[in-house]
């Protein structure tokens, strides 16, 4: 043993107990919002816009309690483990499952951050890992010569669960506001009170392996009877619980196990050597050679086991703690006449098989994704997709509110995956795959537009290359200012003007947003109109300094669920894209659903206000009519008043707005109702003239300027 096993820590290792059906509401209730829910709902209303949020959500906990960029994986079953540089979740996540799911991935996560998987790499076999050679130093060739591959495997099983403990003890110290998230995983995958009553009546009382790592795995367990086998309460003292926080490292906790296994070694059966493989065998800690490596880091999920009780909330259990105690077994008297019904028997069987499966990646599936599903919702992960809250009523009210979907970044992944708010089979032409003729000429159509786009961007960015340069204008003869050295030698012919002041204009920094109404309606050449237009100012931006530009697009869509929602889809912002994205993904770009107007507005609001980052805001709209109503509005929602509404917000905040009306022909009625919505910034102008375009923009920066 190590010297370091001998130092005492007035830390305590954490208990965790069954009690968190006694809390009335879950972790995530204490800081989630309105907007950010795990009610995903089922079949054809299944909202993958909250289900992909909530697996980015888990991704962040990850990040924060580990202080690494840890990737968080989804996947469409119920296997979950980690390779040593990965989590992969399986679970059901909606609802109740939340809270469990995020104690699942930190628990893994933090496995990557403080485990170390080197001693299971590249090794086909236990027996010829570094973990073995570790072993056979610790003990001598001697006694390390007759041992199986199976007693490698109890070894690493003991290894996990101390490990486990150590780290769990860990993170349950360092970030206590993730505590509701384990207790919840332990309560769901591991707690059962059958175990209680088991441990009580002193069930599993063979001195064999099985029985042995029974009670080694339930030790956190207040009704733990240590009596039960003969050398048990060794087994205690060796691993040590009270003081966990003395093992440093992951070869600490091995030695804690070799010790363990060679305390067991004694006295078990030796008919029963390879029954521990059965109950508890993990392949690994961080072995990803081949397809059952990867569950191997399963076993990180054995401090669970040792979870349950059905006493009081988590506790730490202090030094001198009762549930730690390490002289007296902690749970109540039972005779030997108390033993378990067949149900009983029954019931711990399942138990013990949930707990096997859990191990072994093999839960239960339920609330599973198809796999086009869940391409889908890694899709919206990735992209960065989110649901907002959009009140519409007069008065407030949440009959008034409405749910909203902000997808802020488009990449090829996210069109394929995505095809219904894009060209029909553009995933096709993406993939080389052109089947429908239709789609490749609307493609070949759109890549003209964008094309003709740049050409007037250029045009339009020479006329406002004057903005690169500062203007100076120094005058001279004042009589107050610098002194200006040409016009000293006047002083003595008694001219005292001979100061001068120089003055520099510098052009402001300018963020523009452009929205696009992507509506049915704007189908044809008016979405090719707008497109053009938003392209050339991205264009001309790009050949100047100080202007930064985003283009969204705007409609409505199902999402593939089953209410139709208002949907902006940001396509391109200059500060993070090259002008070759929009020449490799506008093309793609097509109408979808209806006008949401006002009600698209306002849910991007205060991202575009947060990303001028204090620069002067222009929000530029594309539209051809009045808004329509959408899913969730109220019976007195009125699409012309609302818009008027969210314009005159923006507008108090800071955003200078230019409107622009997408139409040769409009009715007068058309007319009035844009007028209404827009006001004075309402523009009736050809948007694809640049000279038009550069009139109005700096006509807006003039009255910016003023």
């Amino acid at each position: 043993m190590k010297d370091m096993k001998k130092s005492k820590s007035k830390l305590s290792p954490v208990i965790i107990k069954k009690s968190f059906h006694t809390y009335s509401k879950s972790a995530s209730s204490f800081w989630s919002a309105a907007e950010f829910d795990t009610s995903f709902g089922v079949g054809s209303n299944l909202d993958f816009t909250k289900l992909a949020a909530t697996q980015r959500a888990i991704g962040n906990f990850v990040n924060i309690v580990t202080g690494k960029q840890i990737p968080v994986e989804f996947q469409n079953n119920d296997s979950s483990y980690t390779d040593g540089e990965r989590v992969v979740i399986g679970t059901k996540i909606e609802g109740a499952n939340f809270d469990p799911a995020v104690g699942l991935a930190l628990h893994e996560g933090s496995h990557i951050a403080y485990t170390d998987f080197s001693m299971f790499k590249n090794a086909s076999k236990l027996s010829n890992s570094p973990f073995s050679r570790y072993i056979s130093d610790r003990i001598g060739t001697e006694a390390v010569f007759g041992l199986t591959e199976s007693d490698y495997g109890t070894i690493k099983s003991l290894l996990n669960w101390i490990e486990d403990r150590r780290i769990d003890y860990k993170i349950y110290t360092i970030a206590p506001g993730y505590r509701m998230y384990y207790e919840a995983m332990y309560n769901k995958y591991f707690n059962d009170k059958v175990i209680d009553k088991a441990l009580v009546v002193g069930e599993k009382c063979e001195e064999t392996w099985d029985d042995y790592m029974f009670h080694i795995i339930n030790f956190t367990n207040p009704n733990r009877k240590l009596s039960t086998l003969s050398k048990l309460r060794e087994i205690w003292n060796e691993i040590d619980l009270k003081n966990i926080s003395r093992l440093q490292n992951t070869y600490d906790a091995l030695d804690v196990a070799i010790d363990v296994f060679q305390i067991m070694r004694e006295t078990c059966k030796i008919k029963d050597l390879g029954e521990i493989d059965d109950l508890f065998n993990q392949n690994g800690l961080g072995d990803s050679n081949d397809d059952e490596s990867n569950n191997e880091s399963e076993g990180t999920e054995q401090p669970s086991e040792g979870s349950g009780s059905d006493g009081d909330g988590g506790s730490d259990g202090g030094e001198g703690s009762s549930d730690l105690d390490d002289d007296t077994d902690s749970s109540p008297d039972a005779t030997n006449n108390d033993k378990l019904s067949n149900a009983d028997q029954k019931k711990l069987e399942k138990a013990i098989q949930q707990q096997r499966d859990f191990i072994n990646g093999q839960l239960k599936k339920v609330g599973r994704l198809n796999k086009q599903q869940s391409t889908l919702v890694s899709a919206m992960r990735e992209s960065g997709t989110e649901t907002r809250i959009v009140n519409t009523g007069r008065e407030g009210g949440a009959i008034n509110e409405v749910t909203t979907v902000v997808v802020k970044r488009v990449t090829k992944d996210v069109i394929c995956a995505m095809p219904f708010l894009f060209v029909s089979n553009a995933a096709d032409h993406i993939k080389g795959n052109v089947t429908n003729k239709y789609s490749t000429a609307h493609i070949n159509e759109m890549n003209n537009v964008v094309t003709h786009g740049i050409i007037l961007g250029k045009q339009l960015g020479n006329k406002l290359q004057l903005r690169n340069t500062d203007r100076t204008l120094k005058t001279t003869r004042l009589e107050t200012g610098k002194i200006d050295r040409r016009l000293v030698a006047q002083l003595g012919y008694d001219n005292v003007n001979v100061f001068h002041r120089i003055v520099t204009d510098k052009f402001k920094n300018y963020f523009i947003h452009i929205s696009i109404d992507a509506s049915g309606s704007m189908s044809g050449d008016r979405i090719d109109q707008a497109i053009k237009s938003a392209v050339a100012i991205a264009q001309a931006a790009s050949m100047t300094t100080g202007i930064r530009v985003q283009i969204s697009l705007r409609g409505t869509s199902d999402m593939q669920g089953k209410s139709e929602r208002c949907v902006t889809i940001y396509v391109y912002d200059s500060a993070k894209d090259k002008i070759s994205k929009i020449r490799n993904i506008f093309k793609y770009l097509n109408v979808f659903g209806c006008t949401p107007e006002g009600i698209a507005f306002r849910s991007i609001e205060k991202d575009i206000k947060a990303d001028a980052k204090g620069d002067e805001l222009i929000f530029i709209n594309y539209s051809d009519g009045a808004p329509s109503n959408i899913h969730g509005v109220g019976r007195s929602y009125n699409g012309i008043d609302f818009t008027r509404k969210v314009v005159n917000d923006m507008r108090s905040i800071g955003i200078n707005v230019i409107s622009y009306f997408i139409s040769e022909n409009a009715w007068e009625s058309e007319r009035k109702a844009f007028k209404t919505m827009y006001g004075p910034d309402a523009q009736f102008i050809n948007p694809v003239n640049m000279t038009d375009v550069s009139k109005t923009m700096n006509t807006k920066f003039l009255e910016i300027a003023q």
